[in-house]
């Protein structure tokens, strides 16, 4: 009698899908930022041997086309969900993202983890499927306040972004920028609660998420403090050292 064993699936094989458009729009419109899909690539090769990064959107929207360059450099395998000529469907991306997860299973029986990034509630069923049916390892990434609760009770392995650090990152960089805007305004006097009001005004941005960062920049040491006299008052400032921060390579005054 001849047997025929199928080679179990390997883990450390992943596969992932992202719905780019969820991702896109769901930072810009809760935290006035943009993806950052190459670290998050980065991340994944540290726990994982990806396989590939599949990308679904409707590149035909707007803003989110001009993320095509940078998507690219991570992966060779966009799938644009819209045409010029189409009536964007709100569900399109889904059903076109879900029809790829369904044939990859037969196509790449060798993969053993399935990489799924979106917050809608369409894809439990899915996920049911690749877990429970199919015996997949399943990480499903979604933003936070966006990620529907039925996905994330069926969902035994979840990530929520932006992580903390890639918060701190985000707004310690609208802070650099605003004292390099400052660099040759010598009749601004930046103090620490003028710096947090200006930042958080000038990106619609939450006062107390600056502030936590300001501190950590003061902490590092990129923003001295520093005491000067103005008429009859001694003023407390805030002063970047901008060659901490090349000899760093956190930031670069010419870039």
């Amino acid at each position: 009698m001849i047997k025929i064993f199928r080679k179990k699936a390997d883990t450390k094989k992943a596969i992932a899908f992202v719905d780019y458009e969820y991702w896109f729009y769901s930072y810009m419109n809760k935290y006035s930022m943009r993806p950052d899909p190459s670290a998050w690539r980065q991340e994944l090769e540290k726990q994982f041997k990806l396989i590939d990064i599949m990308i679904f959107a409707d590149f035909n929207s707007p803003n989110i086309g001009e993320e095509l360059a940078g998507l690219r450099s991570i992966t060779n395998t966009i799938i644009e969900t819209g045409t010029a000529t189409q009536v964007r469907k709100k569900d399109m991306t889904d059903f076109v993202m879900l029809d790829y997860i369904y044939q990859s299973v037969g196509d790449r029986s060798d993969v053993g983890t399935y990489i799924i990034f979106t917050g809608d509630g369409h894809f439990q069923s899915v996920i049911k499927y690749l877990s429970q049916k199919c015996g997949k390892n399943v990480v499903v990434y979604g933003v936070e306040s966006t990620f529907s609760k039925r996905l994330q009770a069926v969902s035994s392995n979840t990530v929520l972004l932006p992580g903390k650090e890639e918060l701190d990152g985000f707004y310690s960089k609208m802070i650099i920028k605003h004292f390099a805007r400052l660099n040759n305004k010598r009749n601004i006097i930046p103090t620490f609660w003028d710096t947090v009001e200006a930042v958080s005004k000038y990106n619609n941005v939450s006062r107390d998420a600056v502030k936590s960062s300001l501190l950590k920049l003061i902490a590092s040491e990129y923003i001295n403090q520093k005491e000067i006299k103005t008429g009859k008052e001694n003023v407390r400032i805030l002063a970047p050292d901008w060659d901490k921060m090349r000899r760093d390579k956190f930031y670069d005054l010419q870039q």
